[in-house]
């Protein structure tokens, strides 16, 4: 591998970012936080890509924060101002993001793998949660991920007592969609990514929103917003050519537009 500290390739229509710091066990450091910040925004620039895998080289997905990297009189300056904006472009961002998740990810390398839209695990990794480990709390929305999947009860105590969260648990608490046998998993992640690339992409770009807004709504409230993301929608090329290809019994081609 390269001296690099994160990689991008490109496969068709999936993009994959690779976490390139191996020797270190993917430790976020400077250089990695800001390459990583750039190639998400090139990600997010390039209309032909619609998947992103987000992987790690080496024996795991990454061991978080680089404890030897950061200033640790007023770390909410480094969460706000470098964390923030990154995994923002994740959750924000229009594409779809699978997380690979290999060996650990831990602290806010966790974070770094819940705040994608999809999760594939292999078998034998694990989500840990290392915060109590060093008396830290968890950042980068670690707790709303938790909060969310499991409940306050089971999160706090997961929390507190620095579990490992296997790849089983995460697929029970919903923390994970897959986990697969660890010597296919970047096969399966890529096979799957190119499949959900068929996808339309405005409604993907749209349910993402949805999903974030609804979060907070009465049902009520959550009809409407659906409603006018559907004004969106239907007044597409893609929802025609949708339309067309059903009627046609054929699969259909969207282009984003």
């Amino acid at each position: 591998m390269s001296d690099t500290p994160v990689l991008l390739s490109r496969d068709g229509q999936v993009a994959t970012i690779t976490l390139n710091r191996p020797e270190h066990y993917n430790a976020l450091n400077a250089p990695m936080r800001k390459a990583l910040t750039s190639t998400l925004a090139e990600v997010e620039a390039d209309p032909t890509i619609r998947v992103c895998i987000i992987g790690a080289a080496g024996k795991g997905f990454s061991a978080g924060q680089d404890l030897q990297d950061f200033d640790y009189k007023q770390i909410s300056d480094l969460l706000l101002d470098e964390y923030e904006p990154l995994l923002k472009t994740i959750h924000h961002g229009n594409k779809l993001y699978i997380a690979r998740v290999h060996g650990q990810a831990a602290g806010i390398g966790a974070a770094l793998a819940l705040t994608c839209d999809l999760v594939m695990m292999a078998e034998d990794a694990s989500v840990y949660l290392a915060f109590a480990a060093i008396a830290l709390v968890p950042d980068g929305g670690l707790t709303w991920h938790l909060l969310n999947a499991m409940g306050r009860h089971r999160a706090l105590a997961a929390i507190i007592e620095g579990k490992r969260l296997d790849a089983e648990t995460c697929l029970t608490h919903g923390l994970a969609n897959r986990a697969v046998p660890a010597e296919g998993l970047e096969q399966e992640a890529f096979e799957w990514a190119s499949s959900l690339a068929g996808a339309a992409p405005l409604a993907v770009a749209g349910t993402k929103r949805l999903l974030r807004e609804v979060a907070s709504c009465d049902w009520g409230s959550a009809v409407a917003v659906e409603a006018e993301e559907q004004n969106v929608t239907t007044k597409s090329k893609d929802f025609m050519r949708g339309v067309q290809a059903f009627v046609a019994r054929r699969a259909p081609e969207f282009e984003g537009n």
